[in-house]
């Protein structure tokens, strides 16, 4: 039997879905290099708003109009199995049993030969009024050093150049609550990875602001760490942020950017940005605006705000319309595009490491995508960066 995996949503996500990939393989299962071609068809739902619960049960009843058989898993998946009208399987263990499947000796999923995401913490304690992800994935539990290591270290074996590392609150990594940010501890982990592993290059996917402190910055002067943050900020507005209830503000974020750089020049700071927010105006919104161009974001993620069923905000008074949402995302896009224009050009001239994937091209350490003709996926390989080596969209 053919199967095919569709995934929605964050990389923890994607994770679980090369997982299961593994597995099905593993089991005897053929993947189907199209969804129309499959006979099974996996749905790995997001939940984390409206907009993507949406989405979500658009890809199942698409899959099911094809009269495939579709099973959901994820987010959405876990947080309400009744709801679907798809076979819904609330864990990747319960779905693997329905079809007969062992996990015992999987190999470790690698990203085409080049990555691999590793999971180092999993679910929050955080109470951010927009966002159900709690529900659906649990409290806040860190993964111990040594079972991370085991996993670089397979990864590493099984071909990979680098790892991504990835979790629900990535950065309250060995905080006993994800509330309490003073407790985190991810430069311990780091320091231990880069001990313990010998793996070329270690990223890191998106961090709350409010966790990182001066033993993170110590650590990420380490040239094996990719010189890239995505912060996970929101709003530029201290109003939003408070009603939000995000449990930081702007000033972190100006701390971080400016710690990041002191400890690596040629850093590239990112930011997660959601308009529209219950009570944002005009003022709130260029807030934002000014924070992006004041910490010099290279790489902005824009999502209009979509009030989810089941979450505080939803409730909120003073929503922004549709039209107006649709108007101020454009707007910070833009601003994204001229950012990221004035931090590629600051980077012209510049001597650096790329990671070769499919294509002729690759990623720098600090998420440039240069053309490398000739080179082989997964060399490693110097390149300049001009205006002409650049391969981004």
């Amino acid at each position: 039997m053919k199967f095919f995996i569709r995934t929605l949503g964050c990389k923890m996500n994607g994770l679980d879905s090369a997982r299961l990939r593994a597995a099905l393989l593993h089991g005897g299962y053929e993947e189907a290099e199209r969804e129309e071609e499959a006979d099974y068809v996996v749905v790995n739902s997001c939940t984390v708003t409206a907009e993507a619960d949406r989405k979500s049960r658009q890809a199942a009843k698409a899959a099911d109009r094809r009269l495939q058989q579709v099973a959901v898993t994820g987010c959405g998946a876990r947080i309400d199995p009744a709801r679907w009208e798809q076979e819904a399987f609330t864990s990747e263990a319960e779905l693997l049993g329905r079809l007969d499947v062992r996990t015992e000796g999987l190999p470790f999923p690698v990203h085409a030969r080049t990555r691999a995401f590793v999971a180092v913490q999993t679910g929050c304690d955080n109470h951010c009024t927009f966002c159900i992800t709690r529900l659906a994935r649990g409290a806040h539990r860190s993964i111990p050093i040594q079972e991370v290591a085991a996993q670089v270290r397979e990864a590493e074996a099984a071909g990979a150049q680098e790892v991504v590392l990835t979790g629900i609150n990535l950065a309250a990594w060995g905080s006993d609550d994800s509330n309490s940010a003073g407790g985190a501890r991810l430069h311990e982990l780091l320091e231990g990875l880069l001990e313990a592993t010998t793996i070329p290059r270690i990223r890191l996917s998106s961090l709350g602001p409010q966790y990182l402190g001066p033993g993170f910055f110590g650590v990420f002067a380490d040239p094996r760490i990719c010189d890239y943050l995505h912060l996970s900020v929101q709003s530029g507005a201290p109003d939003i942020l408070r009603r939000m209830d995000r449990g930081h503000g702007v000033e972190e974020v100006r701390r971080v950017a400016e710690a990041a750089r002191r400890a690596r020049p040629d850093m590239a700071l990112a930011a997660d940005l959601i308009v529209g927010f219950p009570g944002e105006g005009e003022a709130e919104f260029e807030q934002t605006r000014s924070l992006a161009e004041e910490v010099a974001l290279a790489k902005l993620h824009v999502f209009p705000y979509s009030p989810r069923e089941g979450t505080p905000a939803a409730a909120f008074g003073e929503q922004v319309s549709g039209p107006e949402k649709k108007r101020r995302a454009a707007a910070l896009r833009e601003t994204g595009r001229r950012l990221r224009q004035t931090f590629l050009e600051g980077q012209y001239g510049r001597q650096t490491e790329v990671l070769v994937e499919g294509g002729g091209t690759g990623l720098t350490g600090n998420y440039i995508r240069l053309a490398v003709p000739g080179a082989a996926r997964g060399e490693r390989v110097v390149r300049e960066v001009t205006a002409a080596a650049l391969a981004e969209r």
